[in-house]
């Protein structure tokens, strides 16, 4: 039977569901004069429950679980816990006793991301309540500890310190009990929302959901608001907004919220007579709120804004929102757009607009100044069902964190500068000439290229069988290509005239293509059982490849 030392730890937290009558989880630990403390609890009936069992420092434990399914389990409690963070445990499958995992180990897979976030495993999307605080950068984000599927929703936890590598924290959030103990009727949980930091404590406002299995009038959802002062501890939740406006959907959810002057807004995904609209909120103090009107009304959105955001950025104001269930000329769906203008006197007027991320696999993104940089977060969505699960993996993960600007009333971003650290081994220096690297050790490198003019071009990422991803550069522009895979067929085109610059990052299931400096990304999935990975440049003038550089990408695990 194996052993989990405690170490600093002072809690154990696990998720549990009986699968007979009185199934439990068992904690053994020995005393000093030979006598033995024994902690039972017993799992849901119906659904996982989360329990919690106190722990003593440095101590040695025999952890079980009896007639039960555990679905997450990890340490927790200690001191130092935004430095620590958790340590998950894991069942052996032998005498089902519960052991460390080894957390570079359990990254290291070809269908794992090695520098981008993912869960320790299942379910993961909306990134929520990103922020920097006291020294840390926090990421929230929507959470299905059980499956690799979306279900009833809970808030994980992340932070960093230099936005590139990634703690595992605790669970903060989870479905309303009614909902876990209905699940075969009625669906919810915490949706989306969003973090405001001050120097001494940090504000929450979220989605709180809940309605039948299938949305409609009868869903609720409503606006909720916490404080955290060390963001380990958080206060109760209590209800800001409890309906929405006359004349809006029920799709009514994903605050984010922004000071401007002496006042506070809120903005939130919506829709009004059949089209999609993102709404304006106004508030004295951040606690009351009062509707304004509509921020801004999308006529080609027919069911609602998802996870809008709203800033101030170079001088301009920029609002961005998921297209929920809409499909656009290319047949791609369920797009990010952004929207450039003024506002003055809350009033949004929009000048400018375009897709947020050509690939198609970018939604829900949020976005957080901290000095001087607004950078955001999105999430690597799979809409068009190409996942590839396996046994204690990931669905879903989350897009380098991006550096917005705004050029001319166009979006523009780029990687945050510390990505760079991630920098490893050498792959290829040169110019003038096309490329071919194959057995990239990890499939985790970074591509840089510079063009003197406008270049034809076909560019592999990616080889498994017959299934490939390609960038290619032609007549119609520059796309993303995919074959033998679900996608195959749709075009994935960016909005740009000319190709110039390319910086690519290939990350085992994820590429993400940045052109011409920022003004165009795309955001990719694709799946490749091969742990080495390739990279082929065809030019058609391959001189005009005024400088390129390849380089392997290390792990944040």
């Amino acid at each position: 039977m194996k052993k989990v030392n405690s170490a600093k730890y002072t809690c154990l937290e696990i998720f549990a569901r009986q699968l007979a009558e009185g199934g439990k989880i068992r904690v053994l630990s020995g005393n000093a004069d030979g006598s033995q403390t024994m902690v039972e609890k017993l799992a849901g009936k119906n659904y996982f429950a989360w329990l919690k069992i106190p722990l003593k420092e440095d101590t040695d434990y025999e952890i079980t679980g009896e007639d039960c399914e555990v679905s997450l389990s990890y340490l927790s409690g200690s001191k130092d816990l935004l430095e620590t963070g958790v340590c998950y445990l894991e069942k052996d499958q032998a005498d089902g006793s519960f052991y460390i995992a080894g957390q570079t180990a359990w990254y290291d897979g070809s269908t794992r991301e090695t520098y981008h976030f993912s869960p320790w495993k299942n379910w993961i999307n909306d990134p929520n309540g990103l922020c920097w605080f006291q020294g840390y950068y926090h990421m929230f984000y929507q959470f299905n500890p059980h499956e690799q599927r979306w279900s009833n929703m809970y808030w994980g936890h992340a932070v960093s310190r230099d936005l590139v590598h990634w703690t595992h924290l605790p669970v903060v959030l989870a479905p309303q009990e009614e909902i876990l103990e209905n699940q075969e009727s009625v669906k919810g949980g915490a949706f989306s929302g969003c973090a405001v930091a001050s120097d001494e404590e940090v504000v929450f406002y979220l989605t709180r959901h809940k309605g039948p299995l299938q949305d409609g009038e009868d869903t609720v959802e409503q606006q909720w608001m916490m404080h955290s002062r060390d963001m380990i501890h958080f206060s109760e939740e209590t209800c800001v907004i409890g309906q929405p406006p006359e004349g809006a959907s029920f799709d009514f959810r994903d605050p984010k919220v922004l000071r401007v002057g002496d006042r506070w807004y809120m903005v939130l995904g919506s829709a009004i007579a059949g089209q999609g609209a993102i709404l304006l909120y106004e508030s004295a103090d951040g606690e009351k709120w009062e509707y304004a009107h509509p921020l801004l009304v999308e006529k080609r959105v027919k069911r609602c804004f998802e996870c809008p955001d709203f800033m101030e950025l170079d001088g301009t104001y920029v609002a961005t929102g998921a297209w929920m269930e809409h499909y656009d000329e290319c047949g791609r769906y369920q797009m990010c757009r952004y929207y450039t203008g003024t506002f003055r006197d809350g009033e949004f007027a929009v000048e400018n607009d375009g897709w947020f991320d050509f690939g198609s696999n970018c939604y829900a993104m949020q976005s957080f100044a901290h000095q001087g940089r607004r950078i955001s977060i999105g999430w690597i969505s799979d809409f068009y069902g190409e996942h590839v699960p396996c046994e204690n993996g990931a669905y879903g993960s989350m897009t380098i964190p991006r550096e917005l600007h705004v050029r001319d009333g166009k979006l523009y971003m780029m990687p945050v500068r510390e990505i760079r650290a991630l920098k490893g081994k050498t792959l290829y220096v040169g110019k003038g000439e096309n490329i071919s690297l194959t057995g990239i050790e990890g499939n985790a490198y970074r591509v840089r290229i510079g063009f003197s003019e406008n270049t034809f071009f076909t560019i592999l990422l990616g080889e498994d069988g017959e299934r490939s991803i390609s960038l290619v550069n032609e007549e119609e522009g520059l796309r993303i290509v995919t074959k033998g895979v679900k996608s195959e067929g749709i075009c994935f085109k960016a909005d740009v005239e000319e190709v110039r610059e390319l910086e690519i990052y290939m990350d085992r299931r994820v590429a993400e293509v940045y052109v011409n400096g920022g003004e165009a990304v795309g955001t990719k999935v694709f799946y490749s059982g091969s742990a080495a990975g390739c990279f082929a440049l065809d030019a058609e003038t391959p001189e005009n490849v005024v400088w390129a550089e390849a380089v392997g990408m290390k792990s944040i695990w």
